[in-house]
């Protein structure tokens, strides 16, 4: 379906059964994806009269796309929290509708955090990455104190829901003449019920150890008075990505269309400039990688024979291509008695190891998969990289019929319906330090 404006296009797409909408302002040669925050309304949010200045400023330099995440605004209704692939999807669908070869991301507050993952995982397709806002984990930890309790996060934003009170939040310096149609754009973007999930979502979601693995040119933006997201998370952001660039504004609060506009998009349009024209060698991203492997492969063989097995081991491997396929992996090899793969994100990943595992049952087999999220080097057609090596020593800590996980791939997931068990913290043959792993069950 295609709208027109005098302004805009407004376009639908389809990521996941879903329906998810969006706007195209202006019609330059560099094309300018934003991923909104936490909410979002396409339509609702033009009567911002700031707002509306700063597409309109946007659209000047860059040919901006902006969307609402799936549960919200003019996409398709859902009280379901997406998780981290499925808010990548999104931005998937949209590349693949307009045909986008190469183009810029902007991230806001929420939405920087899915930016800078989905630059990882897909550099071939992101020149260059800004975030405005953003920070690496949205609720307070023993190891992370920058952003608050999760419990008055949600009381904050829950309790007052529909009447504007966000607003005190996101721009306290424009309240309470704005509180109105605050009001209005909070009832309009999802209900109490939609709003719980993405912030249960958020209480999850951890970006910390992905940050090193981040190789695209990258900015950081943050306003020295926001209250939502302090400017010290900004700074963490700027000081974990290798080469980030970091710029601190005086004013403006969490959004960025108020105080400190022009001064924004000038530092935009020179960012983007002076990393729009880098020639990259793309070999490096971010990926989950997916270990298997039979359990007493050796005995088996030895009772059955070289051709049964062979047979056998036909069988398996013709179980783990469907799996991964069917989950949008890639195998990358076997490995006599198991197999290498790689995905785009983690929840796909796990949902791919624990099929396979009951599938493998009805065949007698059993197999045992570990999965670590990090950044890989390709060669041809193999893969290299310390995460490789994580992930195959994972293995070696796993029992038959466990999934076994890192940390740092727990961290990613963002998703409730996986249960989790902690096993402590492992040595790992050949890597430096102590590593947590989780059993998913």
């Amino acid at each position: 379906m295609l709208i027109m404006s005098e302004e805009y296009t407004l376009k639908y797409t389809e990521s996941g059964g879903l329906t998810i909408a969006y706007q195209i302002w202006g019609s330059s040669e560099d094309t300018l994806v934003y991923v909104p925050g936490m909410i979002s309304h396409l339509e609702a949010g033009l009567e911002d009269q700031d707002y509306l200045a700063w597409i309109r400023a946007l659209s000047k330099f860059f040919r901006v796309i902006i969307f609402d995440k799936r549960g919200q605004g003019l996409s398709d209704r859902d009280a379901s929290a997406p998780n981290l692939e499925e808010r990548m999807d999104d931005i998937s669908s949209i590349v693949k509708a307009e045909k986008l070869d190469q183009f810029f991301l902007l991230g806001l507050s929420e939405g920087a955090s899915i930016s800078l993952i989905y630059a990882a995982t897909y550099p071939q397709k992101v020149k260059s990455v800004a975030v405005f806002g953003g920070t690496a984990r949205f609720t307070k930890s023993d190891d992370y104190r920058l952003m608050p309790e999760a419990k008055k996060m949600k009381e904050n934003l829950l309790e007052k829901w529909g009447t504007g009170s966000s607003g005190y939040i996101f721009c306290p310096q424009r309240m309470p003449e704005k509180q109105s149609s605050f009001a209005k754009l909070e009832r309009m973007v999802c209900n109490p019920k939609t709003l719980e999930s993405v912030l249960e979502l958020l209480t999850r979601i951890d970006i910390r150890a992905s940050l090193p693995d981040i190789k695209l040119p990258v900015l950081v933006m943050h306003s020295r008075d926001d209250v939502a997201i302090s400017k010290l998370n900004g700074r963490y952001l700027a000081d974990n990505i290798p080469g980030a660039k970091y710029i601190e504004y005086p004013n403006g609060g969490h959004l960025p269309w108020h105080e400190e506009r022009e001064s924004i998009i000038k530092d935009l349009k020179s960012f983007f400039s002076e990393t729009g024209n880098e020639i990259k060698t793309v070999d490096r991203s971010l990926a989950t990688i997916l270990f298997t492997d039979i359990e007493n492969s050796t005995l088996k063989m030895t009772d059955m024979g070289d051709e049964k097995w062979s047979e056998k081991l036909d069988k398996h491997d013709k179980i783990m291509e469907d799996a991964v396929k069917n989950y949008s992996g890639r195998i990358v090899k076997n490995t006599g008695d198991g197999i290498l793969a790689v995905f785009d994100g983690p929840v796909r990943s796990i949902e791919c190891a624990k099929v396979s595992i009951e599938n493998m049952k009805n065949i007698g087999l059993d197999i045992r998969c570990s999965l670590h999220v990090g950044e890989i080097v390709w060669r041809n057609e193999d893969i290299t990289g310390i995460a490789v090596n994580i992930a195959s020593r994972i293995l070696d800590r796993c029992e038959s019929g466990n999934v076994v996980i890192s940390k740092n791939l727990r961290d990613l997931l963002g998703r409730s319906e996986f249960a989790i068990e902690e096993l402590g913290d492992y040595s790992l043959k050949g890597v430096e330090g102590d590593w947590k792993l989780f059993k998913v069950t």
